[in-house]
């Protein structure tokens, strides 16, 4: 067989799809020797595989690769002039399209992996500048999920709201779990984690949440719930990730917070540097009003991290018992969960344990079976 791959988001800044792409791309590898596989990627999604994957591995030397190089960003109006003819002119006997975004009028056979309907429940997540994120979401989304042969689901979660909202057949979609990468996060050194302590003199309690600055996020929740549970405890807010400095309301409301200078905000930050931040989170929160399927939690509980969840989207599915839950539209909830956490170590403890327990379910070896599978049977019910 010869697959295609829509790699144009593997690089690590493009958060939890790239780590969905590089996990995905690089799992298949070592489990597939037969058949060929054609990346598209963007100059700079190229060289950061190189230096991941082809430098480092010595299984992609048993694997068929071609890298087509295409400058095609997402969301873009070349993606659907350009991407479809470069992608035909390699004569796929499938083409997977790592999420929605792809060119309309590609008549080839292709899957698509559906991540969330974020945008499309939350249309503000779109940036004003991009017109195709503003006016063409849910046309493009709309045409993957009808013309793609297969869609792939992160969640049962989502597989739900893509049923109810293109009303499709639920056979035509699988839904294939994600998982956290166990040997990005390994264990820092305690010199690494005092560092950071140092670094941002912090308390003695640490509240952890990693994620784009976006409206879904309940990132302006967090911040209330974070200032209620301030007034009886030392402890710091982490928001690691991406500041979008369009986010006004979110900057307004850590600006005017009386403990904005105890709210610490390291941006995007290394692999390495984000363990560490997992390692010293006293709780982490995910406080999110929608999640197709939570990755930042799941690699929080892999790590030993006591995780507070929202009760939404898909977070009590892919969580289970390993999280305490609490009402998004409620700061004081949210509080009072977070402190059930930090002031009892036993109650911490047994969250540690049931997050081993989760994260042990999944695993991205996994995900590369049960994808090539749909490949094969895709590709089988064809010829």
């Amino acid at each position: 067989m010869r697959i295609g791959i829509d790699a144009r988001m593997y690089r690590k800044s493009s958060a939890g799809i790239g780590r969905y792409i590089q996990n995905l791309i690089k799992n298949l590898f070592k489990i597939d020797k037969d058949n060929q596989y054609v990346l598209f990627m963007t100059a700079e999604d190229r060289e950061e595989f190189e230096k991941l994957e082809i430098k480092n591995s010595l299984q992609i030397a048993n694997c068929k690769l071609k890298i087509v190089t295409v400058d095609i960003p997402h969301y873009s109006l070349s993606e659907q002039t350009k991407l479809g003819p470069i992608i035909a002119r390699e004569k796929l006997d499938l083409m997977h399209f790592t999420n929605f975004n792809h060119p309309i009028r590609y008549k080839g056979q292709f899957v698509t992996t559906i991540h969330d309907l974020t945008l499309f429940f939350f249309p503000e997540t779109a940036r004003r500048t991009n017109l195709i994120k503003r006016f063409g979401y849910r046309m493009v989304m709309k045409a993957a999920c009808e013309n793609s042969t297969k869609i792939i689901a992160v969640s049962e979660s989502t597989k739900k709201d893509i049923i109810k909202t293109f009303h499709l057949p639920p056979e035509k979609i699988q839904v294939i779990y994600e998982a956290a990468d166990d040997k990005i996060f390994k264990k820092p050194s305690l010199q690494d984690i005092d560092k950071l302590r140092k670094k941002y003199r912090l308390l003695p309690k640490v509240i952890l949440t990693v994620g784009q600055w976006r409206s879904h996020k309940n990132l302006i929740g967090l911040v209330k719930a974070y200032e209620l549970i301030r007034r009886k405890m030392g402890a710091n807010l982490i928001i690691l990730g991406q500041e979008d400095p369009e986010y006004l309301e979110l900057k307004a409301a850590i600006d005017n917070s009386p403990y904005k200078r105890d709210i610490i905000r390291p941006g995007f930050v290394s692999d390495e540097e984000l363990s560490a931040w997992y390692h010293l989170a006293s709780v982490f929160v995910f406080p999110s009003f929608y999640e197709g399927f939570g990755l930042p939690g799941l690699e929080a509980m892999q790590v030993g991290a006591p995780v507070a969840a929202s009760r939404a989207g898909s977070l009590p599915e892919i969580f289970e018992d390993a999280a305490y839950y609490f009402n998004p539209h409620s700061p004081q909830e949210m509080a009072q969960e977070i402190l059930k956490i930090l002031i009892n170590d036993k109650i911490k403890a047994e969250q540690v344990a049931r997050g081993f327990q989760i994260a042990k379910k999944y695993s991205w070896r996994k995900t590369a079976e049960e994808t090539l599978k749909l490949y094969k049977q895709i590709i089988k019910s064809k010829s």
